[in-house]
Order: C-alpha cells, then sequence, then structure tokens
C-alpha cells in the first residue's frame, strides 16, 4: 500500500511542477462582451479578462463568425495591425508549448493574414494564414499552430501581433499554455506507474495465496 501511495504520490508531483495557464483563452470573458457582432477595442483595453490591447487595437468578435470554441475571438486588426499580450507564470529553464487556433477575416484583404507570436519581446515566430476565398463567417477553416519557448523568467509576457495593416486581418482563438515534460519527468512517471503495476501484482498473488 505504501508503495501505490509513493507512485501516486511521484506522478502528483510531477504533475504540479508541470502547471501552466493561460487566463481567458477563448475570449469568452470580459466586460461589454459583443453579442452578435463585434466590439473594437483600442491600445491599453483591458475589457478582455486576462489580456491587454496593444498596437492599433482588435476586434473581440462575437457570433459575427464561427468561433474555433465558445461564442467568441478576435480579430487582431481593427481599422490597422493590432495586438494582445498577457503576463503568465512560467519556472526558468522550463520548456513550454502554446497552441492557439488561427483562420483569417474572410471580409478582406490581403488574403495571406500573417501573425507573429513573441515571450518577452524574444524568441520571434510567424504564422500565416491564407482566405483566398475559400473560407466565409460561418466556415472559417480554423487551424491549430503550436509554439515552443524557454522561460527565463517566473514572469513571462505572451504576445500576439498582426501584421496586417488593414481592417482584415488574423483571427485568433483556443489559447492554451502547458509546460513539456522534460525527460527527468518521464522517467518519474514511468516508475511511478511501474511502483504501482508491481504493488498490484503482489497484493493479487498474497490474496490468491
Amino acid at each position: 500500500m505504501r508503495m501505490i501511495v509513493s507512485a501516486v504520490a511521484i506522478m502528483l508531483t510531477a504533475g504540479s511542477v508541470q502547471a501552466a495557464s493561460v487566463v481567458n483563452g477563448s475570449f469568452e470573458n470580459g466586460t461589454n462582451a459583443p453579442g452578435s457582432g463585434f466590439n473594437t477595442l483600442g491600445a491599453g483595453d483591458t475589457s478582455i479578462t486576462g489580456w491587454t490591447v496593444g498596437g492599433a487595437g482588435i476586434d473581440w468578435i462575437g457570433t459575427y463568425w464561427q468561433a474555433s470554441q465558445g461564442s467568441r475571438s478576435l480579430d487582431l486588426s481593427a481599422l490597422s495591425a493590432g495586438s494582445i499580450s498577457q503576463d503568465v507564470a512560467t519556472v526558468v529553464g522550463r520548456h513550454y508549448r502554446v497552441t492557439f487556433d488561427l483562420a483569417g477575416n474572410p471580409d478582406g484583404s490581403p488574403p495571406v493574414k500573417n501573425l507573429d507570436v513573441t515571450v518577452n519581446g524574444a524568441a520571434l515566430a510567424s504564422y500565416t494564414f491564407t482566405t483566398n476565398g475559400t473560407t466565409s463567417r460561418p466556415a472559417m477553416g480554423w487551424l491549430t499552430k503550436g509554439y515552443d519557448f524557454v522561460a527565463t523568467s517566473t514572469n513571462s509576457n505572451l504576445k500576439f501581433t498582426s501584421l496586417a495593416n488593414t481592417p482584415s486581418g488574423p483571427a485568433l482563438d483556443n489559447i492554451s499554455l502547458a509546460a513539456v515534460p522534460e525527460a527527468s519527468t518521464w522517467v518519474m512517471l514511468i516508475a511511478g506507474f511501474g511502483m504501482v503495476g508491481i504493488a498490484s501484482r503482489r497484493r493479487r498473488s498474497a490474496v490468491a495465496a
């Protein structure tokens, strides 16, 4: 029994070390949330819970078009390129993965929507989504993308920036963050499961005897 408890403790400890999160990654919560249309938010706006708007502003989309998750999403360009950012708690030296869903405003040019992702102003990664007449408001064609980084501080600023200097920019939704388990953590997890298995077999053998 003690072995099982120890193994479970190992697995729980490993899981807690890896914990990380983004607040309101699907933009569902906030003040004066959009309904069937959208709200334009300027630089410095914090109406969307957990997020700060930058650049030339963004459009907080309601049911104006199909969200990837829930009922709200973003167009990262208001009249020109905007951004959103959030500070997330991280562990220095740990490897993290950000996943998010990307599409594009189908209402106007350019057909190619470009988006940059950064953490603490560094580790730049660029992503592209092409509308090209193949998507529409009811069928946005959302694609899941991934961004990896190694934390250099206990407070990491995650930022998504549009590169579309028009009112029709990249669309963003369903952001999440998770730590990528290190090799040592996998060893701990495997060892923990192994201990549980051995203990279970011994108990079955004892009962049979």
